[in-house]
């Protein structure tokens, strides 16, 4: 394999390239090595693009970049690729970049990139996003001569229009396309952490500490491998009693399941998102101490057929569940003077909610609740189940974050010391469902109740571990006679106050 150009690409609010801390000089460090990755030393480049203005996009981002590194390439010579590395949002920028010359085009043979090596990307998006947004964050920008970036922040809320477009692409149609084999095979790679640096942990702000995540984006939302469900109402039949339709929609009905491409996803113990101490890409240092950001990229770059990455992403599996097992999930921080802290890293699951209408329009006067046992009650989930839900008031999609351990079950956690035990062991209870509740309120167009009554062999598959899953729910737009009438009698008469009838 020739040698490889290296571009590194930064994350949102970046200023100034020394983000990227120590980790091009240690990576050319590496290179020079007998056994180290073929990298072309004398053309790494570091990238600097602007998100800290209000009016800039991803999509404009990602315009940009294919501008900058096609001066790049002609300068490199004919035919040369390169391998990106990218921090936070730059994994959205360059998968932006992908889909939108490559992939639509349909020119991915021609397509000059070999490896993304994402650390920490925002794939789906970040809980801090929307706090991002508010006043308080204005004023902060106010004071460092930024603005807060507005358009970068809309992409990475949870549950944008824009983030949510390009996952489905990738979990439905990018599968077809093989990404890993063919002449010019391309590789990507998730590597997130999932330690909180609590130097960083912000009080004001608890998504800072939140776990399952490394202080800014969630494993659930940085790792590729993800789910879209297809949960449909069946239709009103044509001269059906209403008491009839009302319980034959009852039920909701599995129409689809897509499953993405398996894409290598590492956990990098003791990561946390950013900061010298404990950041995935800032406490790279250029030493030869052994570092597990960098042992993780080394291994990416290696990768140059399907096989080997099959392998890799299997392995990174097995290392994944090894570092969740029940007996590494204890955290114990010291605190001066005051107890210490226990904190439990159970796995987490990402569940995007879209709910659209038979007529494709949004459906917002509707609430989706989670449900267990065998009445599907809500009442009778697990407790602490939920970690937290956001609504994007753009896309109108509704985003929980979930405890995967508390609905799966999970052995006790044990203490420090011997005999001790840090958590007892959680119970599930199953089955669990979920129920779609509309408004009370008779109207002349509405929804009607419907729940999927789901088995364990039914709902928890659709919400793996460290995994987002995107379940579409498309409810019948009920619309009930009285919207129109035709009458007969010449005498005027008030239809103000007509009640609606039977749906049509």
């Amino acid at each position: 394999m020739p040698a490889l150009l290296v571009i590194f690409v930064h994350g949102w609010s970046v200023t100034n390239t020394d983000t990227y801390g120590e980790l091009p000089a240690r990576l050319i460090a590496e290179a020079a090595k007998t056994a180290g990755p073929k990298l072309d030393v004398q053309h790494i480049y570091l990238g600097q693009y602007v998100s800290f203005r209000d009016e800039v996009r991803i999509a404009d981002i990602s315009r940009a970049f294919n501008a900058a590194l096609g001066a790049v390439l002609k300068d490199a010579g004919a035919n040369r690729r390169f391998v990106c590395i990218t921090h936070s949002t730059g994994g959205p920028v360059v998968r932006d970049w992908l889909d939108r010359y490559f992939v639509q085009t349909k020119l991915l043979a021609e397509c000059p990139m070999s490896h993304l090596i994402m650390l920490a990307p925002a794939n789906f998006g970040s809980a801090l996003a929307q706090l991002g947004k508010t006043r308080l964050a204005a004023i902060k920008s106010w004071f460092d001569g930024v603005e807060p970036g507005q358009g970068v922040l809309d992409w990475l809320e949870l549950g944008s229009p824009e983030a949510t477009a390009l996952n489905l692409r990738w979990i439905d149609d990018y599968p077809k396309l093989k990404l890993t084999r063919g002449t010019n095979p391309l590789f990507q790679f998730v590597l997130s952490g999932d330690t909180i640096d609590r130097k960083l942990y912000d009080f004001v702000n608890p998504y800072t500490g939140e776990i399952g995540s490394d202080g800014v984006v969630r494993l659930a939302a940085a790792n590729l491998n993800a789910t879209h469900i297809v949960l449909e109402q069946p239709a009103v039949e044509p001269g059906e009693a209403l008491p009839s339709a009302r319980k034959r929609l009852r039920s909701l009905l599995k129409v689809s399941s897509k499953r993405s491409a398996t894409t290598a996803f590492k956990i990098i113990a003791g990561a946390s998102h950013s900061g010298e101490s404990k950041g995935i890409m800032r406490s790279v240092h250029n030493d030869d101490i052994a570092h597990v950001s960098v042992d993780a990229i080394l291994r990416c770059l290696k990768i140059s057929d399907a096989d080997a990455y099959a392998s890799l992403c299997q392995a990174f599996a097995t290392e994944n569940a090894a570092r969740q097992d029940v007996g590494n999930r204890l955290e114990v921080e010291k605190v001066p003077v005051l107890p210490d802290r226990e904190y439990i890293h159970d796995p987490r699951s990402m569940v995007i909610f879209r709910l659209i209408d038979s007529q494709g329009i949004g459906t917002p006067d509707v609430k989706v609740l989670l449900t267990a046992g065998p009445n599907n009650d809500p009442n009778q989930l697990p407790e602490n189940f939920l970690t937290d839900r956001q609504f994007n008031k753009r896309s109108g999609n509704l985003t929980f974050f979930l405890n995967h351990a508390a609905l799966a079950g999970c052995a006790e956690i044990p203490g420090l010391k011997p005999g001790k035990v840090a958590r007892p062991a959680l119970i599930p209870r199953q089955p669990y469902g979920l129920r779609i509740q509309p408004r009370d309120d008779a109207a002349f167009v509405e929804y009607w109740a419907a729940e999927l009554h789901a088995s364990v062999r039914d709902l928890l598959p659709m919400i793996p571990p460290n995994e987002t899953t995107i379940i579409d729910i498309r409810l019948t737009r009920v619309v009930r006679e009285g919207v129109f009438r035709l009458t007969r009698t010449l005498t005027p008469r008030s239809f103000k106050n007509v009640e609606p009838g039977g749906a049509l």
